[in-house]
């Protein structure tokens, strides 16, 4: 069904005013394109140099080439929906409402089916091809407007851009870890993505953890500093300044690398990279246990 109004499951409360996270990425757009485009290249160079497509990635359930398979799905999904609007109009077929975690399942999954090339040489060439497609509309589409993605979350074009570098740095780093090759995720890249993630982040809310009364302040080195409170079936992520329970001061790479679940929260912890703080110090442990990775 076509439809010009955008129905979108129940979510939590996700501040977009010019003090939440939403801001920060429209400040910083161009940047993150700019790096979008950089991280682009280096995957595409990474790839070109892997003589195994079907090494499996460790800690997911897919192949290099299918992890591929799936970076270049999301490209084309966003591209898809930025065109849309673009054009002055919005398609989204109706679906029961369903958490972003959910239907990114089903999302990937249909990644793999509409992109079944699995060989990383030719992967590459589309990669660059569909990354070229979404620079290209982002740069034209007026920043601030809501657009409701395939996977459920409800998200700006800064915001877009944001986590499409976030997939870059942390698959490109799953195909350098099952490829045995090298990979770095630079810290000025980290905090492009991280209120990216913290915008969309009450969306991935646990269930389980929903209704404790928790709040934290995290501080990014070098970066924004934003409070998280959880309670009452909800999570609110925005700028640092109310009392909270608890304190992180994260490198934020290390940051990016807990929030994706690709080192426990206790590594960096022991080797300095985040440090708790505040009246429950104890309670930063638990931090990356109240989300789904995204």
């Amino acid at each position: 069904m076509v439809t010009t109004s955008m129905q979108a499951p129940p979510i939590p409360s996700v501040p977009t005013g010019p003090s939440g996270p939403v801001a920060e990425t429209r400040r910083s757009h161009p940047e993150t394109l700019a790096a979008l485009r950089a991280t682009v290249t280096r995957s595409a160079q990474l790839w070109r140099r892997v003589t195994d497509s079907d090494v499996p990635v460790p800690g997911l359930d897919w192949t290099a080439g299918e992890t591929a398979a799936h970076m270049i799905g999301d490209l084309r999904d966003y591209t898809a929906e930025l065109t849309r609007y673009a054009r002055g109009y919005i398609t989204h077929g109706y679906r029961e409402p369903e958490s972003p975690a959910k239907l990114s399942a089903q999302v990937n999954a249909r990644h793999l089916r509409d992109v079944p090339e699995r060989n990383l040489h030719r992967l590459a060439t589309q990669l660059e091809e569909a990354a070229a497609q979404y620079l290209a509309v982002a740069e034209t589409v007026e920043d601030g407007t809501p657009i409701l993605t395939p996977n459920g979350l409800i998200v700006e074009p800064s915001t877009m851009t944001g986590l499409l570098l976030g997939e870059q740095l942390i698959h490109g780093l799953d195909i350098a870890r099952a490829t045995e090759r090298s990979w770095s995720i630079g810290a000025d890249a980290a905090r492009l993505v991280i209120p990216a993630v913290l915008t969309v982040a009450p969306y991935y809310l646990r269930p389980a953890q929903a209704y404790q009364r928790v709040s934290f302040e995290l501080r990014i080195r070098g970066g924004q500093d934003y409070r998280m409170a959880v309670g009452d079936g909800t999570a609110i992520i925005n700028v640092a300044g109310e009392h909270t329970d608890c304190t992180i001061t994260a490198d934020p790479i290390a940051f990016l690398l807990v929030g994706f679940g690709r080192i426990p929260s206790w590594s960096p912890v022991i080797r300095g990279k985040m440090r708790p703080g505040g009246r429950k110090p104890w309670r930063a442990m638990k931090f990356a246990t109240l989300l789904d990775t995204p």
